[in-house]
């Protein structure tokens, strides 16, 4: 799986819980749109597992800017409420279900809503070539 998808799909969730809002590039910084999310997936890790197998990290961070900029704290708390709810048992990917790899902090101290959470998951490797029908070992041929 790769970091487009899970930004695709987290896109997909937050498009479902706030319509109204657009969900802008993470590397759009000026002008603000709002009400609109920015959603950065950061991989942070990813190693050889047993048989064949790699293990995934992803830090993530959702920024939603309200669109009332005088009294942004009621509508950043529904947002954040929304979220934490949607996000609660994990999402799916790329046909992969991922759970948080613990819960999910929130922070609207800015006056713009911060969710933050990491996932990891499991990716086993791709089946190549043919199944083999024989074996030869040391020169001499082995069947069932």
């Amino acid at each position: 799986m790769k970091i487009k998808d899970i930004r695709a799909a987290l896109t997909a969730l937050v498009r479902g819980l706030e319509p109204a809002a657009k969900v802008v590039k993470a590397d759009e910084r000026e002008p603000v749109v709002r009400p609109s999310f920015r959603i950065d997936v950061l991989p942070v890790g990813g190693g050889a597992a047993c048989d064949g197998a790699r293990e995934r990290e992803v830090d993530v961070d959702i920024w939603y800017y309200p669109k009332d900029t005088d009294h942004p704290r009621d509508e950043c708390d529904a947002v954040a409420d929304k979220l934490l709810a949607a996000l609660d048992e994990g999402f799916e990917a790329g046909g992969i279900w991922i759970p948080l790899d613990e819960d999910a902090s929130c922070d609207s101290s800015q006056d713009v809503l911060v969710v933050q959470f990491s996932a990891s998951w499991v990716e086993t490797a791709e089946e190549t070539g043919e199944p083999m029908e024989t074996l030869i070992y040391n020169g001499e041929e082995l069947t069932e």
